[in-house]
């Protein structure tokens, strides 16, 4: 089948699909043939932006996710979550405290929330405070168990900081890992 005979909610499916089985260039490809036919389509240049982040082209990801949050405000808020989450770990803080307060709306209970204060925290050297909303946000979280994972990874480096006290948290790559994990299935 030719994928120009595609309709944009079979390019979906067959994005999602390669996603999903570790083919993010066949991913890729699809999304993009589906932004030919809906160039405004939000949730597909979201997730083109988490492939994209997911590959290491981490700008190009930041503009494809600000520019689907701004084209579909029913995006989840983990998307609004994953753009703050590349602005923290390009450390451009201030671009993700910015995207991060469209989080506030959920409350200071809500696992992302808990979640954001947690890095914010971290990036400042607050061991025990970043340590405290992680574990909160972990408890509160049950719509994503990646995303706890990667809390728990983050976690481990805060504690582990914390107990030196003389050095930020060991970066062995799990900052990166935690864009590559696509939270779009979720509805929070």
């Amino acid at each position: 089948m030719n994928a120009s005979s595609l309709n944009a909610q079979e390019l979906m499916h067959l994005a999602l699909y390669a996603s999903e089985n570790d083919t993010p260039d066949k991913a890729i490809d699809h999304l993009k043939q589906l932004l030919k036919i809906e160039p405004d389509n939000g949730k597909a240049l979201y997730l083109l932006g988490a492939l994209h982040a997911e590959i290491g082209m981490h700008d190009l990801a930041v503009e494809e996710m600000a520019r689907a949050l701004e084209l579909d405000a029913q995006l989840p808020d983990t998307a609004r979550f994953q753009l703050g989450l590349l602005h923290l770990t390009a450390g451009r803080i201030d671009d993700a405290e910015e995207t991060w307060k469209g989080l506030e709306v959920l409350g200071t209970e809500h696992a992302l929330h808990l979640f954001k204060t947690g890095l914010l925290h971290m990036v400042r050297d607050e061991f025990q405070e970043s340590a405290e909303a992680l574990r909160a946000g972990i408890e509160r979280n049950s719509f994503s168990e990646d995303l706890n994972n990667d809390m728990r990874r983050v976690l481990r480096d805060v504690e582990n900081a914390a107990g030196s006290e003389s050095s930020k948290p060991a970066d062995s790559g799990d900052s990166q890992r935690m864009l590559l994990s696509i939270y779009e299935k979720q509805e929070h």
